[in-house]
């Protein structure tokens, strides 16, 4: 396939971004209603299935991957967590080199687990890439048949590298052929012929239901941490939220949008006003979904997104005032931030580190 010039555009600006993220990453260290549980079994959501996404909150798992939640990847899912949070390096190239880590780079270090030999000799490894976590999920959902919608976040730590093979269209691919368009709900669903972009399918409330929605995931990329700092620095200015949005508005624009398998996603920045006017504006109808701190969020006017059916994602529930132990808090309290930041603040997925706590993994209506 012939290499287009935003690719080359793209490649160039991230030539340097790898060594500079690499020596960073080293540095780390130094610097300072009617409420439903269980995503597995069929027909658990039933009490939603008339509703549109946009009007359901579901509880989710602040880097699930990590081996001290879970020894492997899927078994909040079957608690009832509804999203599940992935730390991704774009390392090495190819469909393996996605590393699933949390300061590691170089290494995978998850609960994401495959088969190595055969027969009696057959062991089970952790420690797969993103390929293998993806493949972990798929085996669920073929599993689970009919389970509830599945929100996948992908934290892409230091962006994308599209010079080394590992841009917004590798990774299309990767989750294309290891989860499978056909268990992915995807922007081009979403309009379906009828809206010319995402903005005007989301203020016109398209969103599948509940039950139209079964058996899906939903993917969307946010900007990491490092990419961030990186761009501090003046080492990188293209962040994933922007890279991915171009590559969504160019496949529709190319007639194409069926290949994207995943939604471009942003922060609100200071919560006031319309964030996406910092893009250009070919950009801005692309971004419907929006991922910040439920600090941050409580702080902010919720209604312009209700008004316009978008979807908001609050992390660290347990850092709101009054802060809750992050591993073992007070069921009772730890429930009602839950259901306080679904029903009260408008999120349409919290994410929280608790693994053991019961009442937690509770949809929501959003009353947004």
């Amino acid at each position: 396939m012939p290499v287009r010039n935003a690719d080359l555009r793209h490649a160039l600006r991230r030539t340097r971004i790898l060594g500079a993220a690499l020596l960073f990453t080293a540095a780390m260290p130094l610097l300072s209603s009617a409420p439903v549980h269980a995503a597995s079994p069929k027909g658990t959501g039933s009490g939603f299935d008339d509703m549109r996404l946009a009007h359901i909150a579901v509880p989710g798992l602040h880097n699930a991957y990590e081996q001290s939640k879970s020894n492997r990847l899927t078994k909040e899912l079957d608690k009832g967590a509804h999203l599940l949070e992935l730390d991704v390096y774009s390392t090495y190239g190819g469909d393996g080199g996605w590393v699933v880590s949390h300061a590691d780079p170089l290494f995978n270090e998850n609960n994401c687990t495959y088969s190595i030999g055969s027969g009696t000799l057959t062991t089970t490894v952790r420690n797969g890439s993103l390929r293998t976590c993806l493949d972990n999920l798929k085996d669920w959902s073929d599993s689970h048949p009919g389970h509830d919608p599945i929100y996948i976040k992908l934290e892409l730590k230091w962006g994308f590298r599209s010079n080394a093979g590992m841009g917004p269209t590798e990774l299309d691919q990767l989750i294309r052929k290891h989860l499978g368009a056909d268990k992915v709900f995807k922007p081009s669903d979403m309009l379906a012929g009828r809206y010319p972009d995402l903005d005007a399918a989301a203020k016109a409330d398209a969103w599948p239901t509940w039950k139209e929605l079964r058996g899906k995931f939903v993917l969307y990329p946010i900007t990491g941490m490092i990419e961030n700092r990186l761009a501090g620095y003046q080492l990188d200015n293209l962040s994933t939220a922007q890279e991915y949005a171009e590559h969504v508005r160019d496949l529709a624009a190319e007639g194409r949008l069926d290949q994207a398998m995943m939604w471009p996603d942003m922060h609100p920045g200071s919560g006031g006003g319309d964030p996406r006017d910092i893009y250009d504006p070919s950009l801005r109808p692309w971004f419907v979904m929006f991922d910040a701190q439920a600090t941050s969020w409580m702080s902010w006017d919720m209604s312009w997104y209700c008004a316009n059916h978008y979807l908001t994602a609050q992390t660290a529930a347990e850092s709101v005032a009054p802060a809750l132990d992050d591993t073992n808090p007070d069921p009772a309290a730890a429930t009602e931030r839950v259901r306080y930041l679904a029903e009260e603040n408008h999120s349409s997925a919290t994410t929280f580190d608790w693994t053991d706590v019961p009442g937690v993994f509770t949809v929501w209506p959003r009353n947004c």
